[in-house]
């Protein structure tokens, strides 16, 4: 038996049909997470191996790198080797006092509010800058609010370098647990300085060289305040994966001690350390995805 069908019923559950398929495209696609890699890397101001440097920013990839320890000539070379790539690069020293003062960043895409905060405590001060991601990565900073059809997000990037230990191996025991002692103290003075200048509510990175092992007080008052070790979230015993060494005798010293931590609004996917020579840091990415919390709540109403 045939059933007539009216060409009106046909429209209108073909229009329904319609509805039905967009309402889950913005359900599967609209809160989709935006992806960021980010890395850090000590480049140690004595370093002559700019090929390894390239070529550990090359294996990694990231969208923005955040260096301790460049130096003027180090900045000039990765300023012309990267600029293509990396088109936004800044950098800064202090007075000029400690080699290792020097920070900088290297960014695929405009970076806003940069600045650096003098030490009032310790040797280095920290960088910061603001990353706007969810919009054409190469839009000058004067069109930051252009329409890509993306919500855009303001992410807080603290480039972090803390005051390395001190000790003498001739002071003992006593006299290099005193010398420990002396450098938490300033390192929790300069955590604070660094907590004091972000918004822990708005999308924020802290990355760079804490010189801390991860139970010291610096990674510790972070992760107290909610931050994640992006490292840590991917890998089994991450403290077995150093990021620095140094070839003290017999044996040489190796320690995690740079991090990337990051609020709630991202999850971490991926967190590698890429060794290279030159330095003796190693280069830390973390691949992340931010989540758009507005969106998530529109997508999960009934």
């Amino acid at each position: 038996m045939m059933v007539k069908i009216r060409q009106s019923d046909w429209i209108r559950d073909h229009f329904r049909l319609i509805g039905a398929m967009g309402l889950v495209f913005i359900l599967c696609f609209g809160a989709q997470a935006q992806s960021l890699c980010v890395a850090t890397y000590n480049l140690n101001y004595g370093n002559r191996r700019g090929d390894q440097v390239l070529d550990a920013i090359s294996k990694a990839s990231p969208d923005l790198i955040c260096f301790q320890e460049s130096t003027t000539q180090s900045e000039q070379f990765l300023r012309d080797r990267l600029a293509k790539t990396y088109p936004f690069f800044h950098s800064v020293g202090h007075e000029g006092k400690y080699y290792a003062e020097r920070f900088a960043f290297a960014s695929k895409t405009t970076l806003t509010d940069v600045e650096f905060v003098p030490p009032t405590q310790g040797l280095f001060g920290f960088y910061l800058a603001t990353l706007e991601v969810g919009r054409d990565a190469r839009v000058p900073s004067s069109e930051v609010g252009r329409d890509t059809g993306v919500p855009s997000q303001k992410i807080q990037i603290v480039n972090v370098h803390l005051t390395p230990f001190h000790g003498n191996l001739k002071d003992g025991v006593l006299g290099a647990t005193s010398a420990l002692a002396s450098t938490e103290r300033t390192h929790a003075v300069e955590i604070d300085a660094i907590l004091k200048r972000v918004d822990e509510k708005r999308p924020t990175i802290i990355l760079g060289d804490f010189n801390s092992l991860s139970s010291f007080v610096a990674p510790k008052r972070l992760k107290e305040l909610g931050f994640k070790d992006a490292f840590a979230e991917l890998n089994s015993k991450p403290d077995s994966h150093p990021t620095w060494t140094w070839p003290t005798k017999p044996i040489p010293i190796s320690l995690r001690i740079d991090y990337i931590f990051h609020t709630d609004h991202f999850i971490a996917k991926k967190s590698e350390v890429v060794r290279r020579e030159g330095s003796d840091h190693f280069l830390l990415f973390a691949e992340l995805d931010l989540e758009n919390k507005e969106d998530n709540k529109e997508a999960g109403k009934p």
